[in-house]
């Protein structure tokens, strides 16, 4: 009973749900405050996004009439779930995860790649000029980022010769963090992190210049706001899994220090994620390739490659 208990406490509170909203709040507000920083600006209170959020909750929600209800209403409620439960495949107080199994990494990158395809639907689903371009955009951009990212997964798996998040970081603790030993297939997972959380350079689906808002131009009220907290999800688990992935390194016997540890290497990557959006211009659509697959591709193929000879394979 007391095991089930904690469980349901888990998947709700910390990790889980309430954990990931929260924190995943505060690395946007160190995003929104580096760039206004960077900017001669004083920037927003930590706070901010919390009250946007509740704001949005609290307004009327307006379906547009041409709209496919199903869709335009489940697509930020199927991206929130897969985001919030990414997370549960993440260990944050030791190497053991909440929910872990031989394969999980596999499980984590599918749920991560969800959240897309709800941005894709959201956008058609409105039926609106604006929305089908934006996710035309991130449809475009999907192709062209998720190679790099798995193949500077796939270096790491093959690393570390195991598709467990817990051995993986297990692995690191014993034999040091994978992005020494790795720093190239790093790199990739960087370039290809940013456009997978649709920052500078890779902004192309939410060009505000161009499109509005992309794919949430029709939405308001409720739904927003579930993008609202979908964008705060989606900053903490791609910066989560950068530091279980690539520093996963050390591991204590405290579960608070290593849970210290784990916010702290998570805002690294968040501020590094940050540093990246503001210090570049954004590219256009057909700009986008050459970082993604020119770049990141190769050096991650490269780095695998490396690893396999090393292995012997």
């Amino acid at each position: 009973m007391v095991a089930q208990l904690l469980l349901i406490i888990g998947l709700l509170v910390y990790p889980g749900f309430v954990f990931s909203i929260l924190y995943g709040g505060i690395l946007i507000w160190i995003y929104r405050k580096i760039r206004a920083r960077m900017q001669g600006r004083r920037g927003p209170p930590w706070y901010q996004t919390y009250a946007d959020i509740m704001k949005l909750l609290s307004k009327e929600t307006i379906i547009p009439r041409n709209a496919w209800r199903l869709g335009f209403i489940g697509a930020p409620i199927i991206s929130i779930v897969s985001l919030a439960t990414a997370m549960l495949f993440i260990p944050i107080w030791s190497s053991k995860p909440l929910l872990g199994f031989v394969g999980d990494t596999i499980v984590l990158l599918y749920l991560l790649t969800i959240p897309t395809f709800a941005v894709i639907l959201a956008g058609i689903s409105s039926n609106s000029p604006y929305g089908i371009i934006g996710a035309s955009r991130e449809a475009s951009l999907l192709v062209w980022y998720e190679l790099p990212f798995w193949f500077s997964i796939a270096t790491i798996l093959i690393l570390t010769g195991t598709l467990s998040v817990e051995k993986i970081v297990s692995t690191q603790a014993a034999l040091g963090p994978n992005i020494v030993r790795a720093p190239l297939a790093f790199i990739a997972f960087i370039i290809a992190a940013q456009a997978k959380l649709a920052k500078r350079p890779f902004d192309i689906p939410h060009a505000e210049t161009e499109i509005v808002a992309g794919p949430y131009t029709e939405y308001s009220g409720v739904l927003r706001g579930f993008f609202e907290i979908n964008e705060a999800l989606k900053w903490l688990t791609i910066s989560s899994v950068a530091a279980t992935f690539f520093l996963g390194w050390p591991i204590t016997g405290s579960p608070v220090f290593n849970a210290l540890l784990f916010t702290v290497k998570v805002a690294l990557f968040a501020i590094i994620f940050a540093i990246i959006d503001v210090v570049n211009p954004r590219f256009r659509i057909e700009q986008a390739h050459w970082p993604l697959w020119e770049v990141a591709l190769i050096i991650a193929l490269i780095d695998l490659v490396r690893i396999l000879a090393w292995i012997g394979v």
